[in-house]
């Protein structure tokens, strides 16, 4: 499964590699402009566009189902996957390619993060959490250990409200990963506020 994907950079030789990972009904376009706030150095953005289509509105999701009839995510995960190997293939190493992601992008950084063969720099989830526990902590891969973790959340927000962040940083520290969590003045979104904490864990 090879993912719709859209990159921006404004460096000719970038060195890092970060893959953007939209919320629920987003779409390949919406991360860009938080990618040109931000002005990580000598990056080059990678926007994928979620492969399921979002039940009861318009947009793309990362993961298909409900609760009762249970979730798909195999387009996702294998489309990640690939798109990762892409990266790799062009030059970027290990330790220079992150993974951020907002709401529900952010649950899959963590989802996919954790279960990888290897370490990369670092993952940024932004306003998520951890839906499944116990599948994570059973499918968890330790050759991902070192992969550090900046957990972002804003304080007002009444979507996903900021405990489950906090419930996120403990299960991350439970299994050994270098988390740490940044707060914000914000609802549920990525506030310039923001841009101090993830350059700082990033350049």
């Amino acid at each position: 499964m090879k993912l719709i994907t859209h990159t921006y950079s404004d460096n000719r030789s970038p060195t890092k590699a970060i893959i953007a990972l939209h919320g629920w009904t987003g779409d390949e376009f919406v991360f860009e402009p938080v990618a040109k706030m931000l002005k990580i150095k000598n990056a080059k953005w990678f926007f994928p566009r979620a492969p399921y289509r979002a039940e009861k509105k318009e947009g793309n999701s990362w993961f298909s189902g409900n609760d009762d009839q249970g979730w798909s995510y195999s387009k996702t995960m294998n489309g990640i996957e690939g798109l990762l190997s892409q990266i790799l293939d062009s030059g970027f190493i290990p330790k220079n390619i992150y993974i951020i992601g907002f709401s529900q992008g952010a649950c899959l950084a963590m989802e996919y993060a954790l279960r990888m063969s290897f370490s990369i720099g670092g993952i940024i989830p932004i306003a998520g959490f951890i839906k499944f526990k116990d599948r994570l902590i059973n499918d968890m891969n330790r050759a991902s250990q070192s992969t550090k973790v900046l957990l972002l959340h804003g304080r007002d927000d009444k979507i996903v409200l900021i405990n489950e962040s906090r419930k996120s940083l403990n299960i991350l520290k439970e299994l050994g990963y270098d988390a740490i969590l940044k707060s914000y003045n914000s609802g549920h979104k990525i506030p310039i506020s923001a841009r101090v904490y993830i350059k700082e864990f990033i350049d």
